[in-house]
């Protein structure tokens, strides 16, 4: 199931995604983190599928293979979703969000909530109408999400411009974002697989692609359009308490807002822990 297939949406918008695992396995819909596309989930294709599951892979807007859609609100993500679970005719699926997709799996959760059977938000970014939500964040994140909400075209040219570096110089830029990280996530990242799906993903970066990641911070920053504390469906959210990309704060706020939430925090792991605990995060969801 490791091809990847594209869909138009009602507005004329493509839509691209990649499924793997079991054909008929229970179906999770797993959201790519900032920047990210697709293929994100595809390292450990094997433990998925001897898992019994399927995992769908969208690309969000302006990433990968989709269409960039101006003017994206959070809340737009869920009729994606809704309408490329009618074409491949599931009705009932659980939600994944790993770093920037974890806003992504939380609307879902709110607003298909009669599809969506569980969600797990994975090292997600939390709603930054909490003050410390910002404040716990390390200083270069503080300054991309404050031109977020007050010079989103200074953040959009900024964007474009490292995802340039990144993809002709994708060595140097590995070892420039590795530096502030824990030695857990070096040695994750430093994986001759890992640093190879991030190769080819840095060839296949869209146009789109630094517009797009700069978008996503926008829809981190404004207002979510939903109200947390109405979410029914369960959700678990996994954080490792080592994380300097998304500081743990941000899953114990969350955990503080959605009801009957469960939150496993992982003592020593960082931000790419999911690339050792994909299966298992998943077997949790699947089973909730």
């Amino acid at each position: 199931m490791s091809d990847s297939r594209v869909t138009v949406l009602p507005d004329g918008r493509e839509l691209g995604w990649l499924e793997i695992g079991k054909p008929k396995g229970a179906p999770i819909f797993a959201f790519h983190g900032t920047p990210g596309s697709r293929s994100q989930f595809a390292l450990d294709e094997a433990s998925v599928g001897k898992a019994g599951l399927r995992l769908i892979c969208p690309d969000r807007p302006g990433y990968g293979l989709s269409t960039f859609q101006p003017g994206r609100r959070l809340i737009d993500w869920p009729r994606d979703v809704e309408y490329l679970a009618d074409h491949l005719k599931i009705e009932r699926f659980a939600v994944l969000g790993h770093s920037g997709g974890g806003p992504h799996a939380v609307v879902c959760a709110a607003l298909l909530s009669s599809r969506v059977t569980g969600a797990a938000i994975v090292s997600g970014v939390g709603p930054f109408s909490h003050p410390q939500a910002l404040e716990s964040m390390k200083r270069s994140d503080q300054m991309i999400m404050k031109l977020a909400l007050r010079q989103p075209r200074v953040l959009r040219a900024f964007s474009t411009l490292q995802m340039g570096f990144f993809r002709h110089w994708l060595d140097r830029a590995l070892d420039f974002m590795m530096k502030p990280l824990p030695e857990q996530d070096v040695a994750i990242l430093a994986r001759p697989q890992v640093r190879a799906s991030m190769a080819m993903e840095a060839q296949r970066l869209s146009r789109t692609a630094g517009t797009s990641v700069a978008q996503d911070f926008e829809v981190f920053a404004a207002d979510w359009g939903f109200d947390l504390g109405a979410i029914e469906v369960p959700v678990h959210l996994w954080q490792g308490d080592a994380d300097v990309n998304v500081p743990p704060l941000h899953a114990r706020l969350m955990h503080d807002a959605i009801p009957g939430s469960v939150l496993h925090e992982l003592p020593g792991a960082g931000h790419f822990f999911i690339f050792d605990r994909l299966t298992e995060i998943c077997e949790d969801l699947k089973v909730s």
